[in-house]
């Protein structure tokens, strides 16, 4: 029984297993992976709406505060408004 054990073919027979074993897992992952990647595509385009639109918000409020010349001249540093500065 002992020279069964020490044969190539059980070293070929577990490295066989080993290959099929990563194979099926790669095989299920290269399936699985368009529905993840069709499933994100829906969140991707509300995500762009919606940096768009707090880009809009925040362009619209440098337009105001340059109307308001809340902005000190370009050589000048703000003014502090808090004590966290």
């Amino acid at each position: 029984m002992t020279g069964f054990f020490n044969s190539p073919f059980i070293f070929l027979g577990a490295f066989l297993l080993f290959l099929a074993i990563s194979i099926g897992v790669v095989l299920i992952l290269w399936i699985a992976m368009p529905f993840s990647i069709f499933g994100t595509k829906n969140l991707l385009k509300k995500l762009i709406e919606e940096q768009e639109k707090a880009n809009k918000l925040l362009k619209s409020i440098d337009e105001r505060l340059q109307k308001e010349n809340i902005y000190k001249e370009s050589g000048e540093f703000a003014e502090k408004r808090d004590d966290l500065h």
